[in-house]
């Protein structure tokens, strides 16, 4: 390629969002950089496309770490309090309360008449009093600080109501990402949580949709969202897996000698953490020569599950309550399956990311999920909850390695030609590009 050639390929993504040049963006998110969740992935993809284009980034999100520490103040949260990374992207972080008796008194306080009361209040009953104080006076009484606003995620409404409540009074575009976790096929179980009325209120009134998959947009739309409005963005990766062998250095780390079976994600019931134990149970009284690696943030019921457990569990387990990138990915390399029979997910990127190795996955049937896996592809699906089942694909998939390369190798073809951030980014280069955004008393 010639230098014209490569000046154009530089050129055109900051011609895609010159609109945003010397803008301000504010982002809310429940968690930020450093965890790194999906969700917190794709905010920070976006923040710092937007960083590159001389757009400054606030984020607003709390203190947490842990995601227990929503509910139990014993749990790990981050200290500080203002952060920069990039070239100007600035987190702040406000404080959980834990008040005493916070559900009693926040149920009673979101009976009380009023729409902010109820959003602020009412269920999941977070009370962040610093962030409330500052977005309504700033709404109220202050110069306009933002352009845009781009907020997520469901169910954390009383982080995205304050931020809509400031969009609406400075009348700047207000970009809503839901994320909504809509479960197990023909299941209304997160619909209480997920898309109560609360969740379609903000979805009715807000200017743009963000939404990570087409099976999320039609959902919406069924619910009488309107469809015009949303735009299906996706969430990607980078492309880059890790050093081949490095699976070894993992093994070698955690004395592993045998093949390993991995689960990344929050180690809780709807992620399907008690049932790939209950699983990987069955092959060890078989006999199979195989170990469990969990990797993830212990939640409080998975805790007290695996108090329960007898020793041979732990034997044949190692549980990492956190590890860094390097560990994560080396330990996908070395890894014979993926597994995640979670059903609360809206997408699953940690199915792609292990692609990336060509390693096979195990999944639930879950909304979202199921636009991911190809069933018999790139990987199996099981009903929530079938722990015999994911027991029978896992032995399956270990006694035929050609079957477990072959699906490996079509997940790595679907990661590369469909969920790269080169191609996954260009519908939020769109909608953003195309926001009106008018004069700024920015200083």
């Amino acid at each position: 390629m010639d230098d014209k050639g490569r000046e154009k390929q530089i050129k055109k993504p900051l011609q895609e969002l010159s609109n945003v040049s010397g803008r301000r963006c504010l982002m809310v998110l429940h968690r930020f950089w450093p965890f790194l969740g999906g969700s917190e992935r794709q905010f920070l993809k976006w923040a710092t496309v937007l960083d590159e284009r001389d757009c400054r980034v606030s984020v607003f999100t709390t203190n947490v770490w842990d995601n227990d520490f929503f509910y139990y103040p014993q749990k790990k949260y981050i200290r500080e309090g203002r952060t920069e990374i990039g070239r100007n992207i600035k987190i702040r972080r406000f404080r959980i309360f834990h008040l005493a008796n916070k559900n009693a008194v926040l149920t009673f306080l979101s009976k009380l008449p009023g729409r902010t009361i109820k959003f602020l209040m009412g269920n999941p009953f977070i009370f962040v009093p610093g962030y409330y104080i500052y977005m309504f006076l700033t709404a109220v009484f202050i110069p306009k600080r933002f352009d845009f606003v781009i907020a997520g995620v469901f169910p954390h409404y009383y982080l995205i109501y304050p931020a809509f409540f400031y969009a609406k009074v400075k009348k700047i575009p207000f970009v809503l990402v839901p994320l909504v976790h809509f479960g197990e096929p023909n299941s209304d179980e997160n619909f209480n949580l997920f898309f109560n009325e609360k969740g379609k209120y903000l979805l009715k009134n807000c200017d743009h949709i963000l939404t990570i998959t087409n099976d999320e947009k039609e959902k919406l739309a069924g619910s009488g969202i309107n469809s015009s409005k949303i735009k299906v963005t996706g969430i990607g990766i980078e492309g880059r897996a890790g050093i081949q062998g490095c699976g070894e250095k993992f093994r070698q780390k955690y004395n592993l000698n045998s093949p390993f079976v991995l689960q990344i994600s929050t180690q809780t019931h709807d992620k399907g953490s008690h049932h790939t134990v209950e699983a990987m149970k069955i092959l060890w009284q078989k006999g199979v020569d195989i170990k469990l690696v969990l990797i993830g943030q212990i939640l409080n019921d998975f805790e007290e599950y695996l108090l329960t457990q007898e020793s041979y569990v732990f034997e044949n387990t190692i549980i990492l309550n956190y590890a860094d990138e390097e560990d994560k990915n080396n330990a996908i390399e070395g890894c014979e399956v993926f597994v995640m029979p979670s059903k609360s997910d809206s997408f699953g990127l940690v199915y792609v990311e292990s692609w990336l190795y060509k390693k096979p996955v195990i999944a639930a049937y879950c909304s979202g999920v199921m636009e991911v896996i190809d069933e018999g592809i790139n990987g199996f699906l099981v009903p929530f909850g079938d722990y015999e089942m994911i027991a029978g694909y896992i032995l399956k998939l270990l006694q035929n390695k050609e079957l477990a390369l072959k699906m490996g190798g079509e997940g790595y073809k679907k990661a590369k030609n469909n969920y790269l951030w080169d191609k996954r980014i260009k519908n939020f280069n769109k909608l953003v590009g195309g926001l009106k955004l008018y004069s700024s008393n920015l200083t």
